[in-house]
């Protein structure tokens, strides 16, 4: 069954707005993720979500025509004004929402919806390396290294350009060498985690938008209840083992995976504190500010991730239910 079908049958705006409406909301991100400084990495970063929406509204066909359209015009506009332009990234993270809307549509598990856009970015990025690499004739390994080098030294120059205490500065100039030798080691997981957290916002977002056209996915609707499967604990216990492990590969791969495998009990507390939210009626402005101070205050990450990494064993919705019949 095409995404098309699926829904009209459902009742849902087959043709939300005209072609000309469409080509603007799409073409608008894809142009401001090149034009607007300081804040078009967010306008990269949410046009999976434009293009998860349109496609869900106005047929996933005619928003990749949109999408190539306003791409086409993006690449005519660098070469006449002599501009970068992230043709690569505003195509993966187009075609991740298209995914999203065709995956949805097909009623795909929620695990799928998220995994299949996320390698999609995750792939492009090492397509990104690779193909610099071959071209260039060196590791891609060297390419990423040199990436966060150039990366954290241009972090640290900003920050070394602000008002703060001297103390502060030193304290960021001497571990410098520090943090780029951390990052390295932990790039993949970065990435991974970087590539699930795109598509797990654009999904939230985009489902929040749907509901005033009507369109409500299933597998969508019960996020809250979402629940890791009980065999990823071994998975989280044997990558931390690896840790400890005096051996420099076995710690690499330890580590990566562990920090993976926490970002999926991260989900899951948020999933439950999500529980708790709608049962206790908390206010949405209240449940935004919290999902706030998380984004902004990441040290709150890891009391939920606990929360969720615990509920292997006790179970917190189903308590919780207990405790309120």
């Amino acid at each position: 069954m095409s995404s098309f079908s699926f829904f009209k049958k459902s009742g849902a705006p087959a043709s939300g707005n005209s072609f000309s409406g469409l080509l603007s909301a799409v073409g608008l991100f894809a142009f401001a993720a090149v034009f607007v400084p300081l804040v078009g990495p967010v306008f990269l970063f949410l046009l999976p979500m434009i293009a998860f929406v349109n496609g869900a509204t106005n047929g996933i066909f005619k928003t990749a025509l949109c999408l190539l359209f306003s791409l086409a015009v993006l690449m005519l506009l660098s070469v006449g004004l002599n501009l970068d332009v992230p043709a690569v990234a505003i195509f993966t993270m187009g075609m991740a929402g298209l995914l999203m809307a065709h995956m949805a549509a097909e009623n795909y598990s929620i695990e799928k919806i998220v995994m299949g856009p996320a390698l999609l970015i995750f792939g492009a990025i090492g397509f990104y390396f690779v193909y610099d690499a071959v071209g260039l004739g060196v590791n891609p390994w060297l390419l990423v290294k040199n990436f966060i080098t150039v990366t954290i030294s241009e972090t640290v120059k900003f920050y070394s350009q602000m008002p703060l205490k001297p103390d502060d500065i030193s304290i960021i100039k001497d571990n410098e060498n520090n943090i780029i030798n951390s990052l390295i080691h932990i790039f993949p997981s970065l990435m991974v985690i970087l590539s699930v957290f795109i598509i797990w916002a654009n999904l939230l977002l985009g489902k929040t938008y749907l509901r005033r056209f009507g369109i409500v996915y299933a597998q969508m609707a019960i996020l809250a209840r979402w629940k890791v499967t009980d065999w990823v604990i071994w998975i989280f216990i044997i990558s931390g083992l690896l840790l400890f492990i005096p051996q420099k590969n076995f710690n690499f791969i330890g580590l990566n995976v562990f920090l993976i495998v926490c970002l999926v009990y991260l989900l899951q507390g948020l999933a439950i504190v999500s529980f708790l939210f709608q049962n206790k009626n908390v206010p949405f402005l209240i449940r935004y500010i919290f999902y706030f101070l998380i984004a902004v205050q990441q040290i709150l990450m890891i009391p939920i991730a606990v929360i969720g990494l615990f509920d292997v064993w006790f179970d917190f919705r189903k308590r919780f239910q207990k405790n309120h019949l």
